[in-house]
């Protein structure tokens, strides 16, 4: 609204006093009487909240988990005759499997009864591994609460509808039941008390899968009680200013105290957009903080690795958070290519169809830079330990079609997750269970116990690909611990040149307000939104990866210090921790659309985004208008003499903004083509040591390739090739990528053609793959950098 309009606005509205009783509170602000309705009243720029209090982090320790490359594999003895338990560790032995994940899923066999225990098999399966040299990561059985505490304890959670979860399946359990949260504690105590201190426990993975099945925002009374304490300390217990940040006063929606407030569900229509990213932010502390009672209990009995498994595009609660609150030594991800390529809708069905069996060629690249960033959320640092729990070892039984990988693609996975510097490849699962869910699940060993694919291709790394490479590593042979034999390699991987920043916070804001799809209150949210964040996130990190760059993805709170290049592809609200390491920030940045474009509690800002602060005082910009299109509107951008569609969001921008213009001294600008021909796309500024720049649409990759290359040309990055990166030149195509990790170069090939790989510019030796030039479909090449 115009400024003129909104005077008049409060002028009219000044002569209706009945309204002022949608603020019953107001007098402890001590607010004028017509400043109720002024526009700094009903949503201010500040945000006066606070955030929620997380008791102090235990300092993670990097040196608990072993140095290596290492190989294992996911185990659950509880599942077959005890008869076989040696002869399955002596071959896991055999196969270089240093780790056998165990008992995550146990709970009901290991505490059979409240609160009485019976250790007898986890203590024999436990040493029947480490009679091979194969040792344990413990997992902490929690995901599957048994029968007796759904009895016994007010424990379960609810959806959306407010129907309660049942027991039967696994992941029941509401984050914030103060009983589930004692019977957590209570046997994981138990637990780590009892195997802390273990010879063949090298580390612990707690719970499994953390919010998996949608169960991080959970809609039961416990969570609604907490959530309305959790209101009451983000609002300093001032009911008035949660109204007034929330801009409560439309549709009359006012509360005059905090028990008041509901869980957002069961509206009539779209509920309060600003509550619901509210309940999205609640709802990740809550899994934080459950998260970090099982580490800070473990750590009592423990100084053994403490690490969890996160999933492929699970936005639902901060990873980077949870690393920094808990503490933990090492992140782990379940990679699953084929599985995550089939049930993403924004994948589109050509995709599908061409990568259904090999996996995107940058999900799982993405996936692996992302949790080496998370682990560095916990040291403070760009980069921590990672690896993966679980691989994808052949046809999955959860997806919507579930087809086999291509032979090779095992092996490609392994060398993937050690080129972008990961420590472990587990495979999961060991053997093919014969009964339950998970019965057409593949495994390393087929039913009849004979290797099956993921077997094989295992080994070929192991006794083909690594011999290969030996010059790369340091290594030892004949110890008794098969982890103690793991390849070490011999120069460690630097930051790299290009960040781009990742904010969980972000996606949770686009649900809230998507500004497109269909209100679903079933489930509490919008559907078939046209641009949501984790598809914006992989067409940048797509367009980087074609250009040939090595990329180290970020959280909010990351020092920038050191790149060359920052991209940030959307981060509606700037907050005072990403301010706090950007602003002394020297360099290049880019920001994609919608960014800077909200405050407070999800609001407008004053005088039209960017919102007053960090980004608007280097970019003097507006965007003044946005619309949400479908493809075929015929919308373009031109860029260097070529026109690219746009479709899902378009932002109307001004490249000045108070007498100053964002783009005097800066060269790459493109404009809208056709509709609203000429007007500005982008906008750019250089403010002294900081050169920004801002990306107003939801653009196709091939424009990202063209407009990030020449942005990190101009910001002196290299390729890992050593060249300066141009779109014309560098762009690797759709199915060709790189990775380098400090002296050793891969290229993976996820298309069903040979390629033809481009010249090196340094001195370069193959050391795995042909020597002529070319790399074959769904396959691999490793070069040793001297």
């Amino acid at each position: 609204m115009l400024a003129g309009s909104w005077t008049t606005l409060v002028a009219s509205v000044a002569l209706l006093p009945s309204l002022s009783a949608a603020f019953p509170s107001s007098h402890e602000l001590e607010l004028e009487s017509w400043s109720l309705f002024s526009r700094d009243y009903i949503q201010p720029d500040v945000d006066s909240s606070k955030a929620y209090p997380f008791s102090p982090s235990l300092k993670p320790d990097a040196s608990r988990w072993p140095k290596g490359l290492h190989f294992a594999v996911d185990y659950y003895p509880a599942q077959w005759p005890d008869l076989l338990w040696a002869d399955d560790a002596a071959r896991m032995a055999n196969a270089t499997l240093s780790y056998a994940r165990i008992s995550e899923f146990d709970w009901a066999i290991l505490e059979p009864t409240d609160g009485n225990y019976d250790w007898s098999l986890l203590d024999r399966s436990i040493q029947v591994l480490h009679q091979q040299g194969v040792k344990v990561i413990l997992g902490t059985p929690t995901a599957t609460p048994p029968v007796w505490a759904v009895k016994n304890y007010d424990i379960l959670g609810a959806d959306a509808q407010g129907r309660q979860r049942r027991f039967g399946s696994r992941r029941h359990y509401s984050f914030s039941s103060t009983d589930y949260r004692m019977l957590s504690k209570r046997f994981v105590a138990a637990m780590a008390k009892r195997y802390g201190s273990h010879e063949a426990v090298v580390g612990w993975q707690i719970d499994n899968e953390l919010g998996c099945h949608g169960t991080v925002r959970t809609y039961d009374n416990n969570a609604r009680k907490r959530w309305q304490q959790w209101l009451s300390n983000k609002y300093n217990n001032n009911i008035t200013l949660y109204n007034m940040m929330q801009g409560r006063v439309f549709w009359s929606s006012t509360y005059q105290s905090f028990d008041q407030i509901e869980l957002p569900m069961l509206e009539v229509t779209e509920s309060s957009p600003a509550g619901r990213l509210d309940f999205y932010h609640f709802s990740s502390d809550m899994a934080i903080e459950y998260a970090k009672e099982q580490v800070d209990m473990i750590r009592k009995y423990s100084d053994k690795a403490i690490t969890t498994n996160f999933m492929g595009a699970f936005l639902d609660f901060d990873h980077f958070k949870l690393a920094r609150e808990t503490g933990i030594d090492l992140v782990t991800w379940d990679s699953y290519p084929l599985g995550n390529t089939e049930q993403f809708s924004w994948i589109s069905d050509a995709d599908k169809i061409k990568y259904g069996r090999t996996g995107t060629p940058d999900f799982q690249a993405f996936h692996h830079d992302l949790y080496r960033g998370v682990a560095g959320a916990a040291y403070n640092k760009t980069a921590g330990p990672f690896g993966i729990m679980e691989q994808q070892p052949g046809p999955v039984n959860w997806a919507g079609y579930n087809p086999s990988p291509k032979l090779g693609m095992v092996r490609l996975w392994q060398h993937e997750t050690f080129a972008h510097g990961g420590s472990m490849s587990n495979i999961f699962r060991w053997r093919q269970v014969p009964f339950a869910q998970e019965q057409m699940h593949a495994a390393m060993l087929r039913r009849d116990n004979v290797a099956d694919h993921a077997y094989v291709e295992q080994q070929q790394v192991v006794h083909d690909d690594l011999p290969k490479m030996s010059r790369l590593f340091v290594s030892q042979k004949g110890k008794r611990n098969v982890a103690d034999n793991a390849p070490v390699q011999t120069k460690t991987e630097g930051q790299a040149q290009v960040a781009l920043v990742f904010d969980y916070a972000a996606q949770w804001l686009m649900e809230a307000e998507p500004q497109s799809g269909t209100w679903n209150v079933d489930i509490e949210g919008f559907q078939d939104a046209s641009m949501q964040y984790f598809p914006l996130v992989m067409s940048w990190y797509t367009a980087l990866r074609r250009l040939g760059l090595n990329i180290d993805v970020v959280g909010t709170t990351t020092p920038l210090d050191g790149y060359k290049m920052v991209v940030v592809p959307s981060m509606p609200i700037i907050g005072n921790e990403f301010v706090q390491t950007w602003t002394g920030y020297k360099g290049l940045s880019v920001f994609g659309p919608r960014s800077a474009s909200k405050v407070a509690a999800l609001s407008i800002p004053d005088g039209l985004p960017p919102s007053s602060g960090a980004v608007r005082d280097v970019l003097p910009m507006k965007v003044v208008r946005v619309e949400t299109i479908k493809e075929g509107f015929g919308d373009m951008i031109s860029y260097n003499g070529n026109q690219y569609n746009v479709s899902g969001w378009v932002e109307w921008i001004e490249c000045d903004r108070d007498g100053k213009n964002a783009s005097v001294q800066i060269e790459q600008s493109a404009t809208y083509y056709g509709y609203r021909d000429g007007s500005p796309a982008t906008c750019a500024n250089k403010h002294g040591d900081k050169e920004t720049h801002y990306v107003s649409a939801y653009t196709p990759v091939d424009f990202l390739v063209s407009y990030l290359g020449d942005l990190a040309a101009k910001a002196n990055v290299q390729t890992v090739l050593g060249e300066s990166p141009q779109a014309n030149k560098t762009d690797l195509g759709h199915d060709l990528r790189f990775r380098r990790n400090a002296n050793a170069l891969w290229a993976f090939n996820y298309g069903p053609h040979k390629i033809k790989l481009p010249p090196l510019t340094q001195e370069a030796n193959v050391l795995v793959g042909t020597k002529d030039g070319y790399i074959g479909p769904t396959s691999l090449t490793v070069w040793s950098l001297e």
